[in-house]
């Protein structure tokens, strides 16, 4: 049996003329697929974009999206930059086989390759796109796809060491359900109202919560109510063991049993807690605590009418270097070095057209910039909280 590999040189067998005119139209046409191939993405999909970025217009709804699966939790630890690597022709489960249309063209990823008939029983070919390897064989003297392979690249894992600011007094909290230590940070700004003069103030954990029960793939469909239940991002359980925390949907952030991700909770008894921009809803939070919501965002990022969101990301733990995390809140975006990086937390809140939809906070960076907004998503995405202390909530009025 003769084997081809399309990607930079051709041999089919058959009559030596035959043969040479087949290699040159064959030639051509997988160099314009990898030519338009290239031009069409640079990359795979960007693992960010799970939940696409959201202007806080209510018309835009974002989704998510998933890849491998996690199977084990674990408390925050430091960890340097590292690299994963992995075998990079790996069989996936969509293998599929069958004769070729009578026009003779293969659809691959987003572009074409067309191959002729003019092949013999028993010739192979091999095609690659960016994440796919791609098999044929000549079947009664057209191309037809034997198998796909995954082409598994290594993994890129952000340097951590940089996620809490040392020039920043941390407190810490230890979550007596698990023993898990969490820093914390005070927030704190002295306002004037006419002759008097108080404080607005409050502690917030510096870091994601990671606590749960049980580790699920972000694409699991059974749920257990009795269990709290995370995900880890891309489904890697490195993320939760370093500092990413754990992402959760949005019932189960808020405390609710899974079907309050698909009613409103003023329609179902059972998701039945008081919602608004500055609730105090305990949710999965440890007790004396509360999930962090609008108000006590916006209290962060608005702090004496400025914009401080860039000042609150985590400082380089990507390669493009966001963030100054002046005010040591270290929030950390989802990121593979792209142009982009963004980071969402649920917060207490429906969005009021539609209760399957819940509001999120947003910071997105994009180059030097960085912004701030509430947006929207579907309840059953997976996002993650921070905690507020209950005790020392003076500013909300």
């Amino acid at each position: 049996m003769r084997h081809v590999f399309a990607n930079s040189s051709v041999i089919l067998s058959g009559t030596k003329w035959s043969r040479r005119i087949f290699i040159g139209i064959l030639f051509a046409a997988l160099c314009f697929f990898v030519a338009c191939d290239s031009g069409s993405s640079s990359a795979d999909p960007d693992p960010v974009a799970e939940i696409s970025s959201s202007s806080g217009d209510d018309d835009n709804i974002s989704s998510s999206s998933v890849s491998d699966k996690g199977k084990s939790s674990g408390g925050s630890s430091k960890s340097s930059s590292s690299v994963k690597s992995g075998d990079d022709s790996q069989k996936s489960s969509s293998s599929v086989s069958g004769k070729n249309s009578s026009s003779s063209v293969v659809k691959l990823s987003s572009s074409s390759v067309i191959l002729f008939k003019q092949c013999e029983e028993g010739d192979t070919v091999i095609t690659e796109a960016p994440a796919k390897r791609y098999y044929y064989r000549c079947s009664e003297n057209g191309w037809v796809v034997d198998s796909v392979v995954d082409i598994i690249k290594p993994k890129f894992y952000p340097n951590m060491d940089s996620v809490f600011n040392p020039e920043v007094n941390y407190g810490s909290f230890t979550d007596p359900r698990d023993g898990q230590v969490y820093k914390t940070i005070q927030y704190y700004e002295v306002y004037k109202s006419g002759d008097e003069t108080g404080v607005d103030s409050f502690t917030v954990m510096a870091q994601n919560l990671n606590y749960a029960d049980v580790i699920i793939d972000s694409t699991t469909t059974e749920f257990d109510d009795a269990k709290v239940e995370k995900s880890c991002y891309l489904d890697d359980p490195w993320y939760c063991e370093n500092y990413f925390g754990a992402r959760y949907s949005w019932s189960e952030a808020m405390g609710l049993p899974k079907v309050c991700d698909s009613v409103g909770v003023a329609d179902n008894p059972q998701c039945n807690i008081e919602l608004s921009y500055n609730a105090k809803v305990k949710g999965v939070c440890p007790e004396g605590w509360h999930v962090m919501n609008e108000t006590e965002w916006k209290h962060y990022v608005y702090s004496s009418g400025i914009d401080m969101s860039y000042s609150l990301l985590a400082h380089s733990v990507w390669p493009r270097k966001y963030g100054s995390n002046r005010y040591g809140l270290s929030i950390l975006p989802y990121s593979d070095g792209y142009a982009n990086s963004l980071a969402y937390f649920w917060i207490p809140s429906e969005y009021k057209d539609d209760f399957l939809v819940a509001h999120y906070a947003l910071f997105s960076t994009y180059s030097s910039d960085c912004s701030f907004d509430i947006g929207k998503t579907f309840k059953h995405g997976f996002l993650p909280i921070r905690c507020v202390m209950d005790e020392g909530d003076t500013f909300i009025k």
